[in-house]
């Protein structure tokens, strides 16, 4: 599925009829339980093999749901009372999820005060991530310890529903959003933290990174991720993080992330009628400006704004 120009909507329901005729990713029947109160809000952001849903509860209800066929669901609670709502029986803690893998049925108790994220994850897509997982495959619900800790990733993505970036964010940042979001999960799920790895092949890792490298260099000014490169050189995404890692000792996840820090100082040292530095942040797939700015503080010792009033002081009026 193909990363799309993030579409983001939120809305407010005060019966759980319209609440469950607006889940987009599930067939719901929903029940009240609390006597004569009942708000839910939510914001929902679309990037396309990902969708993001933030969740806000006052009130309890039962509900039931199917996860689509092509679909992976990933649950996890952002705030409220801390396991009292239940999923299948799972009573998640602060720093735990609960995936549904595709078909699953899902059977919940959701507790006042609740609030959670869902993520529902394209199949294919993220088939790489999953496979290590046979237990979600089996049509039940897979309870994540402390996933959240492993992966704290997860804990911002809920502000994205309340995102309103001062330009036009584009299929970069989705792009780049997904791709994180994978990265991280592939780690956060690994059966244990691993060493080094050493591939039975170094001078593979090493033809793997130069042919990325170079893929890179031929395609400058514009957000690559992983996905892109391993289909590129006809290998998983996984397999050139590996290589990475062997040979410059960082994951490809950082070193596009680097990469693409040092295409928006040159954009911004170019200077130009107009740029806004959030523009160019959402250009190159960086959705939360703050985060994205004290990363390009950290790496070249001043702040995006900086940069560019520098460069209109040497452009002159």
């Amino acid at each position: 599925m193909t990363c799309i120009a993030p579409v983001i909507r939120a809305a407010d329901f005060d019966c759980v009829e319209d609440m469950a005729a607006a889940q987009r990713d599930f067939e719901a029947e929903l029940v009240q339980l609390s006597p004569g109160r009942f708000r839910y809000t939510m914001g929902l952001v679309d990037l396309g093999p990902a969708r993001v849903q933030a969740n806000a509860l006052e009130g309890i209800y039962l509900g039931r749901a199917r996860v689509a066929p092509g679909s992976w669901a990933l649950f996890y609670p952002t705030g409220g009372p801390a396991e009292a709502s239940r999923l299948n029986r799972i009573l998640p803690g602060r720093d735990d999820a609960v995936l549904y893998g595709p078909g699953a049925e899902l059977l919940a108790r959701v507790a006042d005060g609740q609030r959670w994220t869902m993520l529902v994850l394209d199949a294919a897509r993220f088939a790489e991530v999953f496979e290590r997982l046979p237990a979600a495959q089996e049509g039940g619900a897979l309870p994540l310890r402390g996933l959240l800790a492993r992966a704290p990733v997860l804990r911002g993505l809920s502000a994205l529903a309340s995102l309103e970036p001062a330009g036009q964010p584009g299929p970069a940042m989705s792009a780049a959003l997904v791709d994180s979001l994978r990265a991280a999960l592939d780690g956060a799920l690994a059966d244990r933290p691993s060493p080094p790895r050493r591939l039975r092949g170094e001078r593979s890792a090493v033809r793997v990174t130069s042919a990325a490298v170079d893929y890179l260099a031929a395609a400058p000014g514009r957000p690559v991720c992983s996905e892109e490169i391993g289909a590129t050189l006809g290998v998983s995404p996984r397999f050139v993080n590996q290589c990475f890692d062997a040979v410059y000792g960082i994951s490809v996840h950082r070193y596009l992330r680097q990469r693409r820090l040092a295409e928006a100082r040159r954009r911004l040292a170019a200077g130009g009628a107009g740029l806004m530095v959030k523009q160019v942040a959402l250009d190159l797939g960086f959705w939360h400006f703050g985060r994205f700015a004290l990363a390009y503080r950290d790496l070249f010792g001043e702040t995006p704004s900086q940069t560019l009033a520098t460069a209109r002081q040497r452009r002159g009026p």
